[in-house]
């Protein structure tokens, strides 16, 4: 697990962060799903904890986790059947600092989502986290994570 508190990168996480685009109003959804199987979520908690142990330490800190989109699963198809456009997203990038402000709304830029976060976000983050893999129903129909993001339902099979 120290490999985990020290890496500021991931690329290598079974994770998935996306947006939809609803071909009837032609307009992209304002919420940003993620996914990913345990092992991933449970990295992502740990390395975000330890983020915020790093920001006792320094007063900020960041962390990328990359997108690696499931092998196998054709979006393209999922999305003419039902109605959408499916974009996968190339990273999640969580900034903690004492200026944000709780819960902050995501920044999109380009395919990056963009976090900053206080450390009462981040904890919360992390709480939402947890509570996503212990919940019997964790792959419902996207229950908020925090600042816009949303855990995406298993549509995609990652359960």
């Amino acid at each position: 697990m120290s490999d985990v508190k020290t890496r500021n990168e991931f690329t290598d996480l079974n994770f998935q962060i996306w947006r939809v685009k609803d071909n009837r109003s032609d307009k992209w959804r304002d919420e940003v799903y993620i996914i990913g199987d345990d092992a991933a979520l449970r990295t992502l908690g740990e390395s975000l904890q330890a983020l915020l142990i790093l920001f006792q330490t320094y007063g900020k800190g960041t962390k990328k986790y990359k997108c690696n989109p499931p092998a196998g699963f054709d979006h393209v198809s999922f999305g003419k059947e039902n109605g959408v456009q499916i974009q996968w997203l190339d990273m999640l990038v969580v900034r903690l600092g004492f200026d944000a402000m709780d819960n902050e709304p995501f920044i999109l830029d380009d395919f990056t989502v963009e976090l900053s976060v206080n450390p009462a976000t981040l904890s919360h983050f992390i709480e939402r986290i947890q509570t996503h893999i212990n919940s019997a129903e964790q792959y419902g129909h996207g229950a908020d994570a925090v600042c816009g993001l949303r855990f995406s339902p298993d549509w995609i099979g990652a359960e």
